[in-house]
């Protein structure tokens, strides 16, 4: 058995094994991503099957002795296979294909696709997107199929497509984006050519977007996109920057470029490059020092995308306006507006990843309006009840809100030199001692709605809900310890209130 296939998991190499003695004729190749993650031992879960000399009906028939299979499309001759016992994600099994466009649109679906179980391996390879992805390992002999110098671009770490870059990507569109994605993902510098066709390309791919029949789909725009954030944020957005594809997909994010900000606060320059260090802040050792081996999930990264929006439309200058200086007043306001209208627009909420989790439109909106409470005030002065609203009550919601003020705080280089991270050290040790002082770290109200109407004789509504804040904000506060306090407490602060309540 060949090094290369050693890598490969055992309980897929007995599956084809199976198969193999079934369709004794057929030649069975592990093909595209998976092969270039074995090569660069990266782990995959990925795994994709090309199997020739056997025809689909045949094959169909084959596969189903051993698990679940749904057919793709006819035509496609492609099969999705859940192996009885495989846990990983459904195996893709096809059979060669042969494909060219119908027309020069660069829409995805605009290919007329036909498989042929005895096109050789080799013309298979060829009308894949990019070298890296053209290859193949033959699961008999171990041989590995490489047409077009797949293993020296991995060697090389670079990102090549198959034959002409502009043919190529004027395909199907998604490859520009998909490249993008890669080159975060490997860490691949992009070749000159397919970069130039990138570029080429960037307008074409929001055309329709008025009729809402974009040529690439928004899901799969917020799939190739929210992919290379998980990746390197930063260096995703450069490249989106370099390329074009800011302004086409993000004009919002492309309005902060430019967008200067006071140099007494920051003089790492503009509002995009202020953003882009904040993703930084991500991979620096303070982040470790307060967050450990916490990884970002999508609504952070988002939301630290999106944080300073707002300030491109709210400022105001000292030349424009005559204000003292440089401002953004309300920008966490404006950008709080302006978040969900993006993510609904890149259909955002479209992808799941299964450890950074899903975009939640209004989780965003809440960082987004929140990001400046640091800024707003001193930590030593935040009362207890404030400390628990937001970044306690909900521990998700308050994780994340504490783990955007860090990245801004830490992006955030005053002209002296200065340091920010001292106010947030005191935010994050105020946020513990609050912490430490609730039992078990969450609070539990000592009445709930129907102890508070039965004492009170009170019938349900908002006023229930007062009752029920004030008797939080009094146990943070540390003034209640017990039932029968919490009853006397509202029965001796807040008599009036319930007269007023029960003549409503």
């Amino acid at each position: 058995m060949s090094s290369l296939l050693k890598k490969i998991p055992a309980e897929l190499l007995n599956l084809t094994k199976r198969l193999q003695a079934d369709l004794p004729a057929a030649e069975i190749y592990l093909v595209g991503g998976a092969v270039r993650d074995l090569l660069i031992n990266r782990p995959t879960k990925d795994y994709d099957l090309l199997i020739r000399q056997v025809a689909a009906d045949q094959l169909e028939s084959t596969l189903a002795k051993y698990g679940e299979v749904n057919l793709v499309g006819k035509t496609f001759g492609v099969f999705k296979w859940q192996p009885t016992g495989w846990a990983d994600e459904a195996i893709d099994v096809a059979l060669p294909r042969t494909e060219y466009t119908l027309t020069t649109s660069g829409r995805y679906r605009d290919f007329a696709v036909h498989s042929n179980p005895n096109l050789p391996i080799e013309q298979d390879l060829g009308r894949r997107d990019f070298t890296i992805n053209a290859l193949a390992i033959n699961l008999q002999t171990g041989q590995i199929i490489d047409e077009h110098h797949g293993q020296t671009d991995l060697q090389n770490k670079l990102l090549r497509t198959v034959g002409k870059p502009l043919d190529r990507l004027q395909e199907d569109l998604s490859r520009a984006l998909r490249a993008l994605r890669f080159s975060c993902q490997l860490n691949f510098a992009i070749d000159d050519k397919t970069l130039s066709a990138i570029r080429q390309v960037a307008e074409q791919l929001t055309k329709g977007q008025t009729d809402e029949s974009w040529l690439v789909p928004r899901e799969t725009i917020a799939k190739e996109f929210l992919k290379g954030l998980l990746a390197e944020p930063a260096k995703l957005i450069n490249l989106y920057q370099t390329t074009g594809y800011l302004e086409q997909l993000l004009p919002e994010v492309a309005n902060m470029r430019g967008c200067p900000q006071p140099d007494e606060f920051h003089s790492e320059g503009d509002v995009l490059t202020h953003t882009i260090l904040a993703f930084k802040a991500l991979v620096s050792p303070a982040w470790k020092n307060y967050f450990h081996d916490t990884q970002p999930t999508l609504n952070l990264l988002l939301a630290i995308l999106l944080h300073d929006i707002g300030k491109p439309l709210t400022i105001t200058t000292p030349a424009t306006n005559g204000t003292d200086r440089i401002r953004t007043n309300n920008h966490d306001v404006v950008g709080a507006e302006l978040a969900p209208q993006i993510i609904d627009r890149l259909k955002l909420t479209s992808y799941i990843d299964s450890a950074a989790g899903q975009i939640e439109s209004r989780l965003i909106s809440w960082l987004v309006g929140h990001h400046l409470l640091l800024a707003h005030g001193q930590p030593a002065d935040f009362k207890p009840t404030t400390i628990y609203k937001y970044f306690l009550k909900d521990h998700k919601q308050g994780q994340l809100l504490l783990q955007l003020i860090f990245a801004d705080t830490w992006a955030t280089r005053p002209r002296d030199g200065r340091r920010l991270l001292d106010g947030f050290d005191l935010l994050f040790t105020k946020i513990k001692e609050v912490e430490q002082s609730l039992p078990a770290g969450k609070l539990q109200l000592l009445l709930n709605g129907q102890d508070i109407m039965t004492e009170f004789k009170l019938t349900a509504g908002p006023q229930i809900g007062e009752l029920l804040k004030l008797l939080e904000e009094a146990q943070v506060n540390g003034l209640l310890k017990n039932k029968a306090e919490a009853l006397e407490y509202l029965k001796k602060n807040i008599e009036s209130r319930i007269t007023n309540y029960k003549n409503i």
